[in-house]
């Protein structure tokens, strides 16, 4: 579902404003750089992001969704391995501009973003982290890279507050966590009032909704339809081999069997051997 609506051509203006929301800066518009996914180069074999995005002012950034945990990461390791993932896949994004011919001070600022569907930070209540180069002193180096990860499961406190007091970042995250649950509806029909770019997620998922059952529809209408069609072929066949066989036993001549049953010399062979 998030890469289907964030990636949809349709969907620039709700990816804008999940942009702007979790960046905390105004975009006016969003590029999404990866919607085919087409790799065409051995240098281009290595994992994709969901969403790779560029925004009005070269600002860059990639987007993913996790459901569960990625494989060997834990509470009990303190999910280093998605925070590492992160911070390798921020860098390769932030150095890739290299080839650019570009000026380290005029390199594109880059933003690294993960919605998790489970617990990330055991020790924290608030569902989104921030994190950038800062000293000791907690002043920041510079604001040319940084990371931001959601914790999908920390949203118990913002389903209690008043829609109309939400910001963008509950929005979404609350959309992403509940947004195909029905147990959710009054909920979801609240936030659809109270921002527009909700409402056009929705609706653009059921479009879409729509248009996947109609595909399974038509396949489910074809594979019947073929097997209609096979099931009268193979009585057909077998109905024809009936009669050869008795054509057969009746002595009549071999190109008589062919012409009479439509079947070919080598399958009117075949029945007379093993006949």
């Amino acid at each position: 579902m998030f890469k289907t609506l964030m990636t949809h051509p349709d969907a620039k203006p709700i990816l804008r404003d999940v942009v702007e929301s979790y960046l905390r800066f105004p975009v006016v518009k969003v590029e999404v750089r990866n919607a085919e996914m087409h790799i065409t180069d051995i240098n281009e074999k290595r994992e994709r992001f969901d969403v790779n995005c560029t925004a009005d002012d070269g600002t860059q950034f990639e987007m993913e969704m996790q459901s569960e945990a990625i494989s060997g990461d834990s509470a009990g390791s303190n999910h280093k391995i998605v925070k590492s993932r992160a911070i390798y896949h921020l860098c390769d994004l932030h150095s890739g501009q290299s080839g650019r011919s570009v000026r380290y001070d005029k390199l594109m600022r880059s933003f690294q973003m993960t919605f998790c569907g489970y617990t990330v930070f055991h020790d924290h209540d608030d569902f989104v982290r921030r994190f950038s180069f800062k000293d000791e002193y907690g002043v920041e180096l510079s604001d040319a890279v940084g990371i931001i990860l959601v914790d999908l499961t920390k949203l118990g406190s913002v389903m209690k507050k008043p829609v109309e007091t939400m910001t963008g970042e509950e929005f979404w995250a609350l959309f992403l966590a509940i947004g195909s649950d029905p147990d959710y509806r009054d909920l979801l029909n609240k936030m659809i009032e109270a921002r527009r770019e909700i409402g056009m997620a929705v609706e653009l998922l059921q479009t879409i909704s729509r248009d996947e059952n109609e595909r399974a529809r038509f396949r489910a209408r074809r594979k019947f339809q073929m097997d209609i069609e096979h099931g009268l072929i193979v009585a057909g066949d077998e109905r024809a081999i009936a009669i050869a066989k008795n054509l057969f036993r009746m002595g009549l001549p071999l190109d008589k069997i062919i012409e009479a049953t439509g079947l070919t010399r080598a399958e009117v062979e075949g029945l007379h051997v093993a006949d």
